[in-house]
């Protein structure tokens, strides 16, 4: 028979095969012994004022947009199966050359009101034109705690782009979660938090999902870190590792148990550490010659009869300035360098080589044999 035992002042509880105990007892329990720790958990929303905004939000998503007589539509799907798709309708506000106005069917009823209009300001960024969106959409789940009909808030932001320079693009929106799920617990005697935000955003919760787990008093600071694993791994609270073992689809209900990784949290993030090489290659203070005009790069290669070594990048990659840091600047990279020409192409500035090169994420970085034939490439750092 397994027993729950409530903690104080807590939403957690623990589950065991024999006898009552708080979390530390429970964890220095016998290998064979069952533990796990029940985690209810809240929608959370993000808050800039009190610096509560998640920095590790799931990558954006698109939704293509089919051209109606008003504007631009397209059906946001969030929930369990069977749950109403969510309507949107992107439209140009009086004598805006762009769109800047989303109306957003919150309630599902098939129906736009006035209040359910979202207006921004639209920004030039990069050649660009951005109409920026932040809404609250209700997910309707069943709580694992009554086992009634519940509403999980769920903050989204939506945006959409266009670029002059590409007018046979196809239309699409982009969509991002920018809430989380959060529950608080007691583990060996200590205050913590347990994170979960979504991977795929579905509105249900899974193992594909990622999560974080923390002291409270260091909370804050996971939430902007950009922390975040995958709920299939486990997670370090100081130097206790600890796995979800069951997540419910609603997202309100964790189950936690301690996990032996078969190695120390030190040791775990030395593996880990996919920098580490780089940072400790030997530096004489040289960094690659990189030209910044391709044209120029691509003749100055073909008379030299050296091939072409081009890395694309754009100004808000961040490992395009984790390899400009530690990998241009180490000698044996500088010393290769010398064989052949460097070239740096804005993947934002020059769409034509973008096309050309078939080029899909940044960085990606292509060696051109001195005959113009691709030799090799390779994406992302490296």
């Amino acid at each position: 028979m397994r027993l729950p035992n409530l903690l104080l002042a807590t939403s957690a509880v623990f589950i065991f095969s024999s006898c009552s105990g708080d979390a530390g007892e429970a964890a220095d329990r016998s290998p064979g012994e069952k533990v796990e720790v029940e985690v209810l958990l809240s929608s959370q929303l993000p808050d800039s004022d009190s610096d509560r905004v998640m920095r590790w939000s799931p990558y954006g998503q698109q939704l293509t947009l089919t051209e109606v007589a008003d504007g631009m539509h397209a059906k946001l799907t969030l929930g369990p199966e069977g749950t109403p798709p969510i309507d949107l309708r992107l439209m140009k506000g009086k004598g805006s050359p762009y769109f800047n106005r989303l109306f957003i069917d919150l309630n599902r009823d098939g129906d736009f009101d006035p209040t359910e209009l979202h207006e921004t300001e639209v920004s030039e960024s990069r050649n660009k034109f951005w109409s920026s969106f932040d809404a609250v959409v209700g997910i309707p789940v069943v709580d694992p705690e009554t086992g009634g009909e519940a509403v999980n808030p769920y903050a989204l932001s939506l945006w959409y782009v266009e670029d002059p320079r590409v007018p046979e693009e196809e239309p699409v929106i982009r969509f991002s979660r920018r809430g989380w799920m959060e529950g608080s617990l007691t583990l060996d005697g200590i205050d913590a938090v347990i994170m979960v935000t979504e991977s795929a955003m579905d509105g249900v919760f899974s193992s594909d999902d990622s999560w974080a787990l923390a002291s409270r008093d260091s909370a804050a600071d996971i939430l902007n870190a950009g922390y975040a694993r995958s709920l299939e791994e486990h997670a370090w609270l100081f130097e206790n590792p600890y796995r979800v073992t069951e997540i419910d689809p609603s997202g309100r209900r964790v189950l936690l148990a301690p996990f032996d990784p078969g190695m120390t949290r030190i040791e775990e993030a030395e593996m880990n550490d996919h920098l580490a090489v780089d940072r400790k290659a030997a530096r004489s203070g040289r960094t690659v010659s990189f030209l910044h005009d391709f044209e120029e790069a691509e003749a100055l290669a073909r008379r030299e009869r050296k091939a072409l070594f081009v890395d694309f990048e754009t100004t808000w990659c961040g490992p395009c300035k984790v390899m400009d840091e530690w990998v241009y600047t180490a000698d044996d990279v500088v010393d290769a360098s010398a064989f052949v020409v460097s070239v740096k192409v804005d993947g934002d500035e020059r769409l034509d080589l973008k096309e050309k090169f078939e080029v899909t994420g940044f960085p990606t970085m292509i060696l051109v044999g001195a005959d113009g034939e691709e030799l090799r490439r390779a994406a992302g750092y490296v």
